[in-house]
């Protein structure tokens, strides 16, 4: 099931443009989560992806006029803004995000108090048994750490339909409709990020498991 009900956004991007403070209203509570959660896989830093949100509304609400359902989706729309702030973001520091500090104590908090932090399903991505030794439990927090810190070297335009697809379990469909783009051209880039992202963690030799665990986008 599609994440975003177009006949609805449409309707609240139009009365929006009207100046309409509920629809406004309406719209953040639909998109702020995912959108936030986007901005975080993208950026690696609360504080950076609480930032681009707030900029991303904020310019919504500046040039919602220029919405055109004709171009795309409100959620494509929506997303567009965001990456255009990214990219600003990334512009700004002169570099990509690097990776978080060995043994940084804080990186499985931050992350795991990400409200909704989750694929729509009311459960994480990467999924945990319900029953697992210390050890298997460690191992497990170890391959999530390092595939996401892999997925940030990755470059843009193969990061974004990662996090979308398998990161946030949306659809190969919903993530072209997000990030303006053909369905073929999402599959081929996971393909190929996927590639990058198995020679990246094999010398930790877990390639595979990671891998396996933690990525697999759905038709």
């Amino acid at each position: 099931m599609a994440d975003i009900p177009e006949p609805r956004d449409i309707e609240l991007m139009r009365r929006l443009s009207s100046g309409d403070e509920d629809a406004f209203l309406e719209f953040y509570r639909r998109h702020q989560g995912g959108l936030y959660r986007f901005a975080l896989h993208m950026s690696a830093r609360p504080e950076s992806a609480a930032d681009v949100v707030q900029e991303t509304f904020l310019t919504l609400i500046r040039h919602s006029a220029k919405f055109d359902q004709e171009k795309g989706s409100p959620g494509a729309f929506l997303y567009g803004i965001a990456r255009n702030h990214l990219r600003k973001l990334h512009e700004k520091e002169s570099r990509y995000v690097q990776l978080l500090e060995e043994g940084e104590s804080s990186r499985s908090s931050d992350w795991n108090a990400v409200p909704g932090h989750s694929n729509g399903k009311g459960h994480s991505p990467v999924n945990l048994p319900k029953a697992e030794t210390v050890l298997e439990g460690l191992e497990r927090t170890e391959i999530e750490d390092l595939l996401r810190d892999a997925v940030l070297t990755l470059p843009e335009h193969y990061r974004e339909p990662v996090t979308l697809c398998d990161l946030e379990g949306k659809s190969y469909i919903e993530a072209a409709a997000l990030l303006a783009c053909p369905v073929g051209t999402v599959r081929s880039r996971l393909n190929r990020a996927r590639s990058i992202l198995l020679e990246k963690l094999r010398p930790a030799r877990i390639g595979s498991k990671a891998l396996g665990a933690g990525l697999g986008g759905r038709e």
